[in-house]
């Protein structure tokens, strides 16, 4: 495994510690974090601080598993799916597909791309099952 790809799994793993600021050293103090349809977190701190608002959002779950990593050099390609907890207490997954760059052993960019729709309709209670991939 590449140390990019080594850096973004590990990084992807941590996520179900649901500590933001744990993150910190995996990000390079200029980083640039977008949810590509959303204002970008230009800067570790700012990155923190919206990482922290995520997980804020979610008390009872937050993690990522990883369907699938890819990485050419230091550019590694996410298929995860993102636990949210939903109505009743039930973690669903949301589809996103995540864009890292790494520079110097740290994440400098990294892009996700999912249905900005799709976690509304989940918190609301409806039913996504025909929305996301049912095998992988």
């Amino acid at each position: 495994m590449s140390d990019a790809k080594a850096l973004v799994q590990e990084f992807c793993d941590r996520m179900a510690h649901r500590d933001a600021e744990a993150l910190r050293g995996f990000l390079a103090d200029d980083a640039i974090y977008q949810n590509v349809g959303m204002p970008a977190s230009v800067g570790v701190d700012a990155i923190i601080a919206n990482l922290a608002g995520q997980i804020g959002m979610f008390p009872d779950s937050y993690a990522y598993e990883m369907k699938n990593i890819a990485a050419n050099g230091d550019v590694v390609l996410t298929e995860r799916l993102d636990y949210v907890n939903v109505p009743g207490g039930k973690p669903v997954g949301v589809p996103v597909m995540g864009t890292f760059v790494v520079r110097n052993g740290k994440i400098a960019r990294w892009r996700d791309y999912f249905d900005l729709g799709l976690p509304g309709k989940m918190l609301s209670g409806a039913d996504v099952s025909g929305l996301v991939p049912q095998q992988y």
